[in-house]
């Protein structure tokens, strides 16, 4: 596999420490951009050089990115939302407007910056909130289960409406840049790997129902940006793919049809297959075909 040098944004979330550990662990150099002044103190080592810059002017994001091969953009601002009180009150407040304008600003310099440099190879970061999901209100709107990416997106909010924005721009920027090649994943509620890859553990985490109690593991997450930009032209030749990165089964040791029928009582969208046990609602074919990633699944059936 050819040894990349790879820009990768907001590098001290927990996402983008994944992605940076990952990234050097399959060899592959890294230059971590950040707003904070000090790199984070759990990253480091042969082959990472850490740069502050400023995600909305366009320039500095050139000069920072200068000589890289490859680009995965992670860095954000939101609100943050009690995972397991989807009504209750924000853990972090960021006005809606600022959400919207920082984070379409940061992405579109970033895919503009990367562009000019002739960087052919991005990994942008959606969510599965393009869609429409956690915020939502009353609830989300489903036209069919379970979810791909060609269901229709219903965001209400300036953090779902902006991931959309990314996934359109990616798309404009490969008609701008014939050769460029962005993937546009959407993943889960991103959990470390101590609470993910216990069945016992992950299901006391409950996870939403607004969001299907879906998740996604850190390491897993790291894997699929990094096969964004890796995966061979033979399944993923050139222009802007949309892929969910979620787990194959939910948070719950139990019924995903159960759960599915208590909190949404009323629902009327199509059921595309039969469910058994704890079998999650988001179909991730698409980047299993294209990508070659896929979660680990804990499967639950009844006694």
């Amino acid at each position: 596999m050819t040894k990349l040098t790879i820009a990768i944004t907001g590098v001290n979330g927990v996402i983008g420490r994944g992605v940076v550990s990952h990234a050097l662990a399959e060899g592959h150099k890294v230059v971590a951009i950040d707003i904070g002044l000090e790199p984070h103190p759990d990253l480091g080592g042969e082959g990472y050089t850490y740069k502050s810059v400023d995600l909305t002017n366009e320039a500095d994001i050139r000069k920072a990115i200068e000589g890289c091969d490859a680009l995965v953009h992670l860095a954000a601002v939101y609100s943050l939302q009690n995972p397991n009180d989807p009504d209750g009150p924000l853990l972090r407040y960021v006005p809606e407007e600022n959400v919207h304008n920082i984070n379409s600003t940061m992405s579109w310099n970033v895919l503009q910056a990367a562009g000019e440099e002739g960087i052919e190879r991005v990994s942008m970061a959606s969510s599965v909130n393009a869609i429409g999901l956690i915020f939502s209100k009353p609830r989300p709107h489903f036209d069919y289960l379970p979810l791909d990416e060609e269901h229709p997106r219903y965001p209400q909010d300036s953090y779902s409406l902006c991931k959309l924005i990314v996934e359109e721009q990616a798309a404009a920027f490969c008609r701008r840049y014939p050769k460029m090649r962005i993937a546009c994943l959407r993943p889960h509620w991103v959990i470390p790997e101590s609470l993910a890859y216990n069945p016992k553990e992950l299901d006391t985490a409950q996870g939403n129902w607004k969001d299907l109690w879906g998740w996604t593991s850190v390491g897993g997450t790291a894997r699929a940006f990094l096969a964004g930009l890796t995966a061979p032209t033979s399944t993923f030749p050139i222009g802007a793919e949309t892929f969910f990165i979620v787990a194959p089964t939910i948070v719950r040791q139990s019924s995903s049809l159960e759960l599915l029928k208590k909190y949404y009582p009323d629902l009327k969208c199509e059921l595309r297959r039969e469910w058994k046990g704890n079998e999650g609602f988001f179909d991730c074919s698409k980047a299993k075909r294209m990508l070659g990633w896929e979660e680990r699944a804990f499967p639950w059936t009844p006694k």
